[in-house]
């Protein structure tokens, strides 16, 4: 009975009211009504005002309300949040220009508070400062449009900013502001090239007296009239900014006095020039020493004193030249040689590695282009007036050293002495020049090479190759890492055929100086004497990445590819070398023939006639173009060139033979007849010419006949005659026949023809067959000796057939023509004509 009556502590665990459950509850009426008037879309009352007493918020739903259900039990309702019942209807949300306006629960509009004036200007100034930033961003770009569209902005919102200030206080302005806009608008304008826009703004500001020292702004002014090329408004402008700079800023003044005597420069007056770059080095900045004695400090600037050198040479003056040169050694630079900044004085490792340090960072950097540059400047101002400021060269660069050597720029003396020896060079004075450059051999490491690598280049352009190779041997020995003492190395010893150590010696200056352009061309050559036309191909190809615009190296590829029977190739690079030499008249030239030798007629013609215009001399050039019009069967057009080329050699009777032979073909037989007889008259000798006097006199039946065939049986006995002689004399080396001066061959000018030409030349007939003539068929016929079954019969009538076309028959008294086509063989030989 106890453990009965004792409480059940899990009683009702799983009890559970059944308003709460969800089984259904989308379909629930109550619920979908809550939901579209929940809490969740009512508008944020934070910041508004509080609601008036007795609105009420909403009536209260009473919950566990009693509903009978369908067994009649009693359930339990959910409870509802719904605040429909309490006649609430959410409002349009309404705007402003400020942002949203607050709405109050019963559908009220509720004003925002006006913004105070001082925000809204906040604002507008930094809006100003955002297109001012946008704008410098822009231009630092180069996007010059952008960035003035973005300036203009700035400047209008600035104007809107000013308005509001004066309305709300007249006194408190910033001006600095309006001034930035303006000035960073009339900037961008001039950065643009938009120069009248900018004039148009610089005056504008210059004009506002609101403004204070904008005078300094017509220097802007004075840089755009100076870029417009209006020198004197420039100069003006210059003066204007000048006379409103303080003193105090001497800086300034400086630059707007350079820039005074540059206009100076520009319009020729250099007297005006020198004296304002005179002006500049006289103002310079003093300090104070022990003692209370001022003193200036040492000058620093080299270019301004290099510009005065260059205005008094200019006006030719010798006295004002030297006290220019004075005046330029007198400058200093930041940081000598010698700094002790930069050196370790008591060996100290933890010193030395924070030198090693500091000689790689950018001020380091800096002192040393500084340093270059007042060199540069020191030796060529001496270069430049040294054979001005004395009677000779000599005496003023000797003028120039001794000054040099007395300056803080000592160590100068010694580069323009090997300056001085160079222009000995120049001037063919070697005896001079191996004297200055010999004078180095007990001088430091460094300039003891140079001097032995420049006597060793003299004495190589000398061709005395042991001194050469002796002052190369020295060059390296005092500098092993001169690149231009390997290459002079080398050359002596490509000289001496020792072309592996050659290319060892070009190959370490490579290692050395990887742009040392000489070293890789010569190692280029070297590679192509010994027949690797592959490796020197892609050492040009090297150095064409160098040197795009060399034509030795653009040579040298074309003919490497001509070397690997690349004609395609070679004819390309050919193009392009002429593109940078078009008048070179032996690569035009040759271009021709690699084109002839593809068989490309036209291209051969148009490159062989270029060069002809450019040097019409030229008598292989001339023999080919009269070559081609023969091959194309237009004899007429050839007989040009050939009398332009006896006109060039007047002693070879090959040419006026070429002009009889053109003649002939062209049918004019009576003009070929005294062409011939002219000949015979210069060169009685000439067996070619008798033959064909003694054809023609026939196929005209003249007279003269008999009287040529009795003159070529005489030269024919006496050139026997001469061949018998000689063969008894017991020479070695045959003479060739002296029938004709050309008669055992033609190699003037036809040396440098093609292998196409020459492979014609072995198959061309003769002269007088029915066949065309390829070109130099006209040399052949005059050169090649004639056989003596070739002669004509005496009595009979020579007949032969023109290449040019059948012409009308001539009365005939000869007997049957022979058989064989042949030029002579139309003829009866008679046993005078026949050979002994």
């Amino acid at each position: 009975m106890a453990e009965s009556s004792s409480p059940d502590i899990y009683a009702g665990f799983n009890d559970h009211n059944a308003a709460l459950e969800t089984d259904g509850i989308e379909e629930d009426a109550d619920i979908a009504a809550a939901i579209k008037t929940s809490y969740g879309n009512r508008p944020i009352k934070t910041g508004q005002k509080r609601l008036a007493t007795g609105i009420r918020m909403g009536t209260a739903v009473r919950t566990g309300t009693a509903v009978v259900g369908a067994d009649g039990e009693a359930v339990m309702k959910r409870p509802m949040t719904a605040i429909n019942t309490a006649g609430f209807k959410p409002a349009a949300r309404a705007t402003s220009a400020e942002g949203p306006a607050a709405v109050a629960p019963s559908g009220a509009v509720l004003e925002a508070k006006p913004e105070r004036k001082d925000d809204v200007m906040r604002k507008l100034e930094r809006k100003v400062h955002q297109h001012l930033e946008d704008s410098a961003m822009l231009a630092s770009k180069k996007e010059y449009a952008k960035s003035i569209d973005a300036a203009k902005m700035a400047v209008q919102i600035e104007r809107q900013l000013t308005k509001l200030r004066e309305d709300e206080n007249p006194d408190v302005m910033n001006w600095d502001l309006t001034y930035a806009v303006q000035v960073n608008l009339a900037s961008i304008h001039h950065r643009a090239g938009m120069f009248s826009e900018a004039l148009h703004q610089y005056q504008a500001i210059v004009k506002n007296r609101v403004f204070e020292k904008v005078g300094r702004l017509r220097v802007n002014m004075g840089n755009i009239y100076s870029a417009q090329k209006k020198y004197l408004q420039a100069i003006k402008m210059y003066r204007m900014a000048l006379d409103q700079i303080p003193y105090a800023n001497q800086r300034m003044r400086n630059k707007v006095l350079r820039n005074i005597g540059h206009a100076f420069v520009a319009i020729g007056q250099y007297a005006e020039a020198a004296q304002s770059y005179e002006l500049v080095l006289d103002q310079r900045p003093t300090k104070m020493l022990e003692g209370g004695v001022e003193r200036k400090v040492a000058g620093r600037d080299f270019a301004t004193a290099f510009n005065v050198v260059l205005c008094v040479f200019a006006l030719g003056d010798r006295n004002r030249m030297q006290s220019a040169f004075l005046a330029l050694l007198q400058q200093e630079v930041s940081s000598p040689p010698d700094d002790a900044r930069y050196t370790n004085l008591h060996n100290d490792e933890d010193v030395q590695i924070v030198l090693d340090v500091i000689k790689t960072d950018t001020l380091f950097k800096a002192e040393q282009r500084e340093r270059l540059a007042a060199d540069k400047f020191i030796v060529t101002a001496a270069k430049l007036i040294a054979p001005c400021i004395e009677d000779t060269f000599e005496a003023g660069c000797n003028w120039c050293i001794e000054n040099v050597r007395m300056s803080k720029h000592a160590d100068l003396a010694a580069e323009l002495e090997i300056t001085k020896a160079v222009t000995f060079l120049k001037l063919k004075e070697f005896s001079k020049a191996v004297k200055t450059l010999e004078a180095f051999e007990k001088s430091d490491s460094r300039m003891q090479s140079a001097a032995a690598t420049n006597l060793s280049f003299l004495y190589f352009r000398k061709m005395q190759y042991s001194q050469a190779d002796k002052y190369a041997d020295v060059a390296v020995s005092a500098d092993k890492y001169n690149p231009s003492a390997l290459v002079n190395k080398g050359n002596c010893e490509f000289v001496n055929d020792e072309i592996d150590k050659a290319m060892e010696l070009y190959s370490e200056a490579l290692t050395i100086d990887s742009g040392c352009t000489e070293a890789l061309y010569n190692l280029g050559l070297c590679h192509k004497k010994q027949d690797d036309a592959s490796s020197a191909l892609q050492c040009f190809l090297d150095l064409y990445q160098i040197l795009p615009n060399s034509a030795d190296v653009i040579y040298q590829v074309a003919h490497m590819y001509e070397i690997l029977d690349d004609v395609d190739q070679a004819c390309d690079w050919f193009i392009k070398l002429i593109s940078i030499a078009p008048t070179d008249t032996s690569i035009l030239a040759h271009l021709g023939a690699l084109f002839d030798m593809d068989n490309d007629k036209s291209q051969a013609f148009q490159y062989h006639w270029e060069a002809f215009k450019y040097f019409p001399s030229d008598i292989s050039i001339v023999e080919w173009l009269g070559a081609y019009y023969v091959d194309s069967q237009y004899p007429a057009k050839a007989i040009q060139y050939f009398e332009r080329a006896a006109l060039v050699q007047p002693t070879e009777e090959k040419w006026q033979l070429m002009v009889a032979s053109c003649h002939r073909r062209c049918g004019d037989y009576q003009i070929a007849l005294e062409t011939y007889k002219m000949i015979h008259q210069r060169f009685p000798e000439n067996i070619e010419c008798l033959k064909f006097l003694v054809r023609l006199c026939t196929d005209l039946g003249l007279k003269e006949t008999d009287t040529y065939t009795q003159l070529l049986r005489k030269a024919e006995k006496a050139k026997e005659l001469r061949e018998h002689r000689s063969e008894q004399k017991g020479r070695t080396r045959r003479r060739k026949p002296r029938s004709g001066r050309i008669s055992s061959g033609s190699t003037d000018g036809s040396a440098s023809l093609d292998s196409a030409t020459r492979s014609r030349r072995r198959g061309i007939q003769s002269a007088e067959s029915d066949a065309p003539a390829p070109p130099h068929a006209l040399q052949e016929q005059a050169t090649a000796p004639s056989p003596p079954e070739m002669l004509p019969q005496l009595g009979g009538a020579a007949t032969y057939s023109d290449p040019m076309g059948n012409i009308p028959e001539r009365p005939r008294t000869a007997a049957v023509r022979a058989t064989q086509e042949d030029e002579w063989d139309d003829h009866e030989l008679g046993d005078d004509m026949l050979p002994e």
